[in-house]
Order: structure tokens, then sequence, then C-alpha cells
């Protein structure tokens, strides 16, 4: 699917925001003349909870003002403010805190974002592009300082002139889902209240910033929206719909999902980039779990050992999936945007879950 925003020049005004639906968490804002470069911090989403993502009923629970619930209880929305979007600068990043409460396994997520027209209502079905990717640690409520897991932050500068674009509203949201199970942390011992035990976990996120805004044009395209790809190479469109060539970054993530010993998860792949036939950029998608064993306290051990000989991962409980830039132009009209994958073996019940975006300036 295709998504287009175009961003017109515009001065940066500073404001101090006042968070949406957090519940009483403290926005940041510093600037001083001649001094450190401005810093902003401001909290998108507060434990926003995660339902089970097998179920067809709506939960028992109302989200918070401004936020909107779809699929579920598995993805929510929010509309960034207009003083929000005034604290964004060059560089910006999402921090995203996990909170284990019922579901104890790994379990795949995303922040991503939607634009519409000012004053339209956001749709589910309704193009996003995904930003961060991240996978849930295991872990329980039990856990003590083990139940609650805040990722490195995810630089998103490449999109920071479309989230800060006040000519449209901006709608930042989580998706996921968590699966509580007969068996799970909430239903032996003793168990808990259904309302509680129908949570897997929660997540809060911030957007945290540095620097002015640099003033210019915007562009964001999305060639591949978050999509089970179960071919190779995968290929995409995007389409500059203006009368000169547009430069910018082009954003991969990309993992392997799949059920058993062989499946694109357990292995990793070297991943080349092409825009028009030409390589912008190479990537390998070897990651060594190791570090990421101190957050999974209920995890399996054999996860998190030997990722680079025989043991092969490319994604790894309590990790952030890597995003990969790359430069690229693009001249006016369509482009197409290629990830060729070695080897590209996708085995029944296997694919690679991918997005593919381009951002300006």
């Amino acid at each position: 699917m295709l998504l287009e925003i175009v961003m017109h020049e515009r001065l940066v005004c500073v404001f101090v925001a006042t968070a949406i639906g957090c519940g009483g968490g403290s926005d940041t804002l510093d600037a001083a003349p001649d001094g450190p470069p401005r810093e902003a911090t401001f909290r998108v989403f507060n434990e926003i909870p995660q339902f089970g993502i097998y179920t067809s009923t709506e939960p028992n629970y109302a989200p918070p003002d401004g936020v909107l619930m779809w699929s579920y209880g598995t993805v929510f929305v929010t509309k960034l403010s207009t003083d929000q979007k005034a604290q964004i600068g060059d560089q910006l990043a999402a921090r995203l805190t996990f909170i284990a409460q019922c579901d104890n396994y790994d379990r795949l997520g995303g922040l991503f974002f939607l634009v519409e027209p000012p004053g339209q209502m956001p749709q589910p079905t309704d193009p996003r592009v995904e930003v961060v990717r991240f996978i849930t640690p295991f872990s329980d409520f039990h856990r003590g300082p083990l139940a609650m897991h805040t990722y490195p932050d995810a630089d998103i500068s490449a999109f920071a002139h479309t989230l800060a674009d006040p000519t449209k509203d901006i709608w930042f949201g989580i998706a996921g889902g968590s699966n509580p199970y007969n068996g799970d942390p909430c239903t032996v011992g003793t168990p808990q209240p259904p309302d509680f035990a129908a949570v897997g976990f929660k997540y809060s996120v911030d957007l945290t910033s540095k620097g002015e805004l640099s003033p210019g044009n915007s562009l964001t395209l999305s060639a591949v929206g978050g999509i089970s790809e179960t071919m190779t190479p995968i290929t995409g469109t995007f389409t500059n719909s203006g009368g000169t060539a547009a430069t910018g970054h082009v954003t991969v993530i990309v993992s392997g999902h799949g059920p058993g010993a062989g499946g694109d998860e357990y292995e990793y792949t070297q991943d080349t980039v092409k825009v028009n036939g030409q390589s912008v950029g190479t990537f390998s998608t070897m990651i060594d779990c190791a570090p990421f064993a101190q957050f999974s306290p209920d995890g399996n051990p054999g996860i998190f050992g030997n990722n680079t000989t025989n043991n092969p991962r490319n994604w790894c409980p309590g990790a952030l999936v890597p995003s990969h830039t790359f430069a690229a132009t693009l001249p006016p009209g369509d482009s197409t945007v290629t990830l060729e994958i070695a080897p590209g073996t996708v085995p029944n019940g296997s694919y690679y879950w991918t997005s593919i975006s381009f951002g300006a300036p």
C-alpha cells in the first residue's frame, strides 16, 4: 500500500506539553540560548494493556481519553497533540517499556503511525508506517524487578518531519497482542481475577527528542507495510508524485518467523536492498541473544546461546528487531524497491514479516 505525506516549510515553536494517555507522567523540554541542544521527552502511552490475539470479543476495558482500541484490545492508537509535535527535533527516538503480567512467552509487537487529514478519525484498515519492531521477554508479574523491561531507545529520526507535521493529524500506535493461556502464571497457584488474567502484559511508550527540527519539505512513502511475506525476493513500489527527485533514506525492518526447527526463525540471512535495480545497502540479520537472557527469567535458556554458530537467530526475546536505514534518491514517479534475502528459502509455515519505507529529508 502507498502512503505519501508532504509537509510544508514551517517555523518550529516551543511549548511545554501535557502528555496524552498517561497518568501523571511529566514531559521535559529544555532549551538554553547558546547552551546544550534542546531536549524533550513526552509520554504517548502509559501502561496500555495487551489482550489475547486469539479472542473475538471486546475486552472489559475502557481505554484512556484520546486513545482508540482496535482488534479486540491488541492495537491502540492516539493522536499526537500540537504541543507534542512541537517538541520533535531532528533527532528522535522511541522508548518502549514492557510491564509483565500473565503471558510469559515471547510475542511480536511494533510501533507505527498513521497520517490523516485534520479532524478525520483513523480506521484500522488505513495504511500504517511501522517504525519499531520488538519481541517481548519471557517474564511474568511475579518476577520483581524483572517484571519490567525498558528497551534501548529506537532511532526514528527518519520520520521526525512527518510526525511533527502541523498540517496533518498524526496518530501513533502500538500493536501486538498477547496470549494468556491455561497454565500461565495467572491461572496456577492462586488464580487471579478474570480482568487481571485477561491481560498478557502492558506497554508504556515515550518519544524523546534532541535538537531543533530543521525546516524543509518532508516526504514519507511506504512500499511494504508490515506484511507477512512467504516468497523472496520481496518487492514494493515507492511513488514520488513530486516533480523532482527526493533524497532521503530507505528503512527496512524484517524478521523471520516459523513454527519449527529449520524455519526462518532459526536462521540469519545476508540481505541486499535495491532501488530500481541498484544496491543502496546490505546487512546481516545475525544477532547474539546472550545479552538478553537476563531479562527472561521464565525463558527457554536454549534460545540465548551459540547464536552465531550452531544455533542461529535473527531476533531475540526481550530485544528490538534491528532496523536498517540506507541513503537513497527516488526520481519522480514509481521506483521499485527490492529486498534480496540469502538464503531465500521460505519453508512451509514460515514467513518474513517485512516493512520497507522511505523518509525525507
